[in-house]
């Protein structure tokens, strides 16, 4: 079998390698040669590379711990499988090559056998994807590994493309912070989430049925309504427009648009605090023609309250979601993209619906013209006290504007935008962003609400009270819903008492700086028996979501200790798998008591 056909044939056996195709045009501007001194010359227009195999001694891995480690680029063969053999056996080894041209080559000339390694995967492909692989790589145990990434840059990299070198970590640490910000960060804050679930789990047999929805105003334009500070200079054209796109506006400037007689077809909202209830939802007087979107985990009072249609959609790729769909029997278009914020969900309900183009108006993710405008009048934000205390203790930050240069932004706005990078990319959606201000959002075009108007806005729609009318709501009853918690009650106690005996296992272990090396190998066997527990979580959504916070703390804590049978090590696995198990048996104690409770709930 030749070279070429055996590396492909490494890569069709593992579906987790991430192959791009290059452009015709990219080929033709490339070559190969050799130098006077034997050395490979790559080729790429007018940009030479000298192609060597120089392991860089001064970054080496750690082969006692489990390190998440990037390669950036494949042709150095030597120095990755040298990279390797200095590795620990349990670490990840992540390969990225974002030169589709010299990928290709390395196909055909270069050895690919080591991807045969446990552990080990490709990404070949424009940098410009990096983060859609990474966002489905990181939903594997890889997420463990994220306080112990390493990076190595091979040869080409660190000496003549140190351009692409900075844009894959600056990705990799930006998709990094957003999964890590949706996995949540306690326990605390998921088991209100789940509170709120289970109070609220009622209203679903209210809520129109989310998977008939899909596609049910297909190439019909929306505009999906921020907040952003930039709003104030466009809000009156929506007004010309208001007949002829689906109006989906976020709860910050839902009161706002009805005061000016805008009524949005959609208010979203997605979080779970008294706050966002008391500021957009308590004593409000909202039209019964627009529908509430928002998720189970919604402040309780906010279901109860409102006044017109509501529609609770699932939440893609959360294991609290992917749990209540599993046990209830609902298919995967019940849920929409629904991301970290209100105007996510927003845009999860223009993408359900089939809209298209979605225009983004308000959609600012940065700071107005000063630090302290953070978004559009006629909001709760007015106060400035308020904005004052919660803007206070954020970091300021650049990132690139809507009209060129940099624009003032934090963490967290950054961390949204990269969401809808990513959506709009993987969904291929066509999306314009006609905030005129803020932060540029890349794979958007960009035009004013008034152009918007002229090229695709022509005709009035039918009214979205309409079409809701016709919609049915999901097909659930009460009682259905309390059977199905009694089950999932009987289920989770048992689970629970699986998790007790392990934890007094855990604890009895008695060891010293004199234990004997045989005592020390028998107590980290009973130490290690915490692993299946890990196990045990992943394989149950709800688990992990619930406990996914602590699990990863733990499992950090326990990948940075090096795998020597010391004392030590074995004092502080002890010590880091009975936090995690003490912490599962609190959440396990919570979740059989709240289902529980909703189960006789469903009764009354």
């Amino acid at each position: 079998m030749e070279l070429m056909d055996r590396n492909i044939e490494i890569l069709s056996a593992d579906a987790d390698h991430w192959i791009g195709m290059p452009d015709e045009s990219e080929l033709e501007q490339i070559s190969f040669e050799v130098d006077s001194n034997g050395n490979e010359i790559f080729v790429n227009g007018e940009r030479l590379f000298i192609l060597k195999n120089e392991f860089d001694d001064s970054n080496q891995p750690n082969p006692l711990k489990r390190e998440l480690i990037f390669v950036l680029g494949i042709y150095s063969i030597e120095e990755i499988q040298k990279l390797i053999t200095l590795m620990g056996d349990d670490s990840l080894l992540v390969i990225i090559e974002p030169n589709l041209p010299l990928f290709s080559y390395s196909l055909q000339e270069k050895d690919l056998s080591f991807l045969q390694r446990p552990g080990a995967v490709l990404f070949a492909d424009k940098i410009s994807n990096l983060s859609r692989f990474l966002d489905k790589y990181l939903l594997t145990n890889a997420i463990f590994y994220v306080k112990t990434i390493k990076f190595y840059f091979t040869h080409m990299y660190r000496e003549q493309d140190l351009q692409s070198s900075l844009a894959v970590v600056k990705i990799i640490k930006e998709s990094v912070n957003y999964k890590t910000m949706l996995y949540g960060n306690s326990v605390e804050d998921s088991l209100i989430g789940f509170k709120n679930h289970m109070k609220n789990l009622k209203h679903l047999t209210r809520s129109k049925d989310v998977s008939l929805l899909k596609n049910i105003m297909r190439n019909v334009p929306a505009v999906v309504v921020a907040a952003g500070p930039s709003l104030n200079k466009n809000i009156n054209h929506l007004h010309v427009l208001k007949d002829k796109v689906v109006i989906i506006a976020v709860d910050t400037i839902a009161q706002r648009l009805c005061d000016e007689g805008i009524i949005p077809d959609f208010i979203c909202s997605v979080e779970r605090g008294i706050e966002t209830y008391t500021y957009f939802y308590e004593g409000k007087k909202y039209p019964v023609e627009s529908t509430l979107v928002g998720p189970l985990v919604l402040y309780p009072n906010i279901l109860e309250e409102f006044p017109g249609k509501l529609v609770i959609p699932m939440r893609e790729n959360v294991g609290e979601f992917i749990w209540l769909k599993e046990v209830l029997g609902l298919g995967n278009d019940s849920s929409i993209s629904i991301g970290l914020s209100c105007a996510h969900v927003a845009f999860g309900v223009a993408e359900h619906i089939g809209a298209s183009p979605i225009i983004l108006l308000g959609q600012d993710l940065a700071y107005g013209e000063t630090v302290g405008e953070t978004h559009a009048g006629g909001t709760i934000y007015d106060d400035k006290d308020l904005t004052s205390s919660m803007y206070s203790s954020f970091d300021l930050l650049e990132t690139d504007g809507y009209y060129g240069g940099k624009v003032a932004t934090t963490e967290i706005w950054n961390t949204f935008r990269t969401w809808f990078e990513m959506e709009i990319t993987d969904k291929k959606l066509h999306v314009i962003n006609s905030t005129e201000g803020g932060a540029k959002i890349a794979y958007t075009e960009q035009l004013s609400l008034e152009e918007v108007g002229k090229r695709y806005c022509h005709a009035k729609i039918r009214p979205m009270t309409e079409l809701l009318q016709e919609i049915s709501n999901y097909p659930l009853e009460k009682q259905q819903l309390k059977e199905i918690m009694r089950e999932q009650y009987r289920h989770f106690l048992d689970i629970k008492l699986q998790f007790e005996k392990q934890q007094k296992q855990v604890r009895r272990v008695k060891i010293n700086e004199n234990s004997s090396e045989a005592e020390l190998k028998e107590a980290l066997k009973k130490i290690d028996r915490t692993e299946d527990f890990f196990l045990l979580v992943l394989d149950n959504w709800l688990m992990r979501h619930c406990l996914q916070p602590a699990m990863r703390t733990s499992v950090w804590n326990l990948y940075t200790i090096e795998r020597v049978i010391t004392a030590s090590n074995v004092i502080k696995a002890q010590e880091v798998n009975l936090g995690f198990l003490d912490v599962a048996v609190y959440t396990l104690n919570e979740i059989t008591s709240l289902l529980a409770e909703t189960a006789e709930s469903l009764g009354e």
